[in-house]
């Protein structure tokens, strides 16, 4: 179609092992004072663990508890690149 652009799809994703580094970091034992310290439910944390994809939400969240940065965090790759780690 002429004057289409086509936009490949992306997603703000986690750094490799970020969640289970923050929250040892952090000295909480569990999964639920983690999510209740960045301000999300233990669902939304165990979504964000299955699918590593980081919300607006978490990153505010991470950064409110703990300070971290938006580039400490996360990275954003686009949909095809998912199972690639940089």
């Amino acid at each position: 179609m002429k004057g289409t652009v086509l936009m490949a799809e992306y997603k703000m994703q986690f750094r490799d092992g970020f969640l289970d580094r923050a929250k040892r970091m952090s000295g909480l034992k569990t999964d639920e004072a983690f999510a209740g310290a960045i301000g999300v439910s233990e669902s939304v944390l165990a979504r964000a663990k299955k699918t590593n994809e980081c919300t607006p939400l978490m990153m505010v969240g991470l950064y409110k508890a703990f300070g971290f940065q938006p580039g400490e965090v996360s990275q954003i790759k686009a949909v095809g690149e998912m199972g690639k780690t940089a």
